[in-house]
């Protein structure tokens, strides 16, 4: 019996060995079938407002809505849709609101019949976002006057509607601000403030006036914003950046840090891998400007020094060249919220 047993097992590996080498003069994917692309369905990377009517869905591989499978709301329909590429091109029946959020929910399929179904936020294109800059900076313990905040200074007409400002990158964020629409003015500035404490007067200011605020450190030269219970702004190690929405492109970035770089040390010496991903992703998005492919902290603007009445400030020009030379640290009592910074350095 084992005999036997031993011959069936041996006839068993034979005819495996053989079927093997039948498939000698095919390609070894056939072999692997089952980690395949093709049984692996399309995977979402992202959606993007491009128009006021217009979305596109963008994908790893080619991509067709199941019927019956697509919506967007609130209160947006569908009129069109271009399918069969990595882009999915969605026309709606109407404009979506500039920096409202919707969401988009849908099946896709690939050709091979493999689907994938997704909820998946997104906002409305906004066309009028001005030109600005970060201007100056708060970071660190805040004082009895002032809490941690960021000035944007304004150089076009707009809509801030939309427009996001992280403590890190859109991918690497420790903290989040989306604008609701507010009208803008060449020579406008904008405070928000962090780590707030919900009182009365912190009022976020939407209307036609900037004099509604009236929370510790409102300005009313500037247009004031507030975010409770968010915590401090890092002192002396993070990335302060602007983007046209919560997954748009950067329009301004500060690197800043008082790490230097010793040679092996990790992460190119930022202390963390979340601190170099955030440098990183800034320089790519092209917020910030490094001397070599990397970055390093020696690109970055030093902060020692800043305080609640030091501020980090570009010039009274608010030159923007996206590299550390743009800023320095004002004298005590130099801080400028809501008007033109001083050139004064500390």
């Amino acid at each position: 019996m084992k005999k036997t047993m031993r011959k069936m097992r041996r006839g068993i590996l034979a005819a495996g060995i053989l079927l093997l080498a039948s498939c000698a003069d095919e390609s070894w994917e056939s072999l692997l079938l089952f980690n395949s692309d093709s049984l692996r369905p399309p995977q979402l990377e992202r959606v993007s407002g491009v128009q006021s009517d217009v979305l596109e869905v963008y994908f790893d591989k080619a991509a067709w809505v199941e019927e019956g499978s697509l919506s967007a709301y609130p209160g947006l329909e569908v009129a069109s849709v271009e399918e069969g590429s990595p882009v999915i091109r969605i026309t709606l029946a109407q404009a979506a609101e500039a920096g409202k959020r919707y969401t988009l929910e849908m099946t896709v399929r690939d050709e091979g019949g493999n689907t994938c179904a997704f909820l998946y936020q997104f906002y409305g294109y906004n066309p009028r976002i001005p030109d600005m800059t970060i201007n100056e900076l708060i970071v660190g313990t805040p004082s009895a006057t002032v809490y941690n905040q960021v000035e944007i200074a304004v150089f076009s007409a707009g809509n801030m509607a939309g427009v996001t400002l992280f403590e890190g990158t859109k991918s690497f964020a420790d903290k989040t601000f989306t604008f609701p629409s507010l009208e803008v003015l060449p020579g406008d500035f904008i405070l928000v403030h962090f780590n707030t404490s919900e009182t009365e007067g912190e009022i976020n200011e939407t209307g036609g006036t900037k004099t509604e605020a009236f929370g510790k450190g409102a300005c009313d030269t500037a247009w004031d914003f507030w975010v409770p219970g968010t915590g401090n702004l890092t002192k002396d190690n993070d990335v302060i950046s602007l983007y046209t929405n919560p997954e748009g492109d950067v329009i301004d970035g500060i690197l800043y840090t008082s790490k230097t770089y010793a040679a092996g040390a990790k992460y190119n010496g930022f202390g963390t891998s979340l601190m170099l991903n955030k440098a990183t992703e800034l320089v790519s998005g092209g917020g910030w400007n490094i001397g070599g492919e990397e970055p390093f902290p020696e690109d970055g603007f030093n902060p020692s020094g800043a305080t609640s009445t030091r501020s980090i400030c570009r010039d009274s020009s608010s030159t923007d060249t996206d590299s550390a030379g743009d800023w320095h640290i004002v004298p005590s009592g130099k801080r400028s919220p809501g008007a033109a910074n001083s050139d004064e350095e500390y």
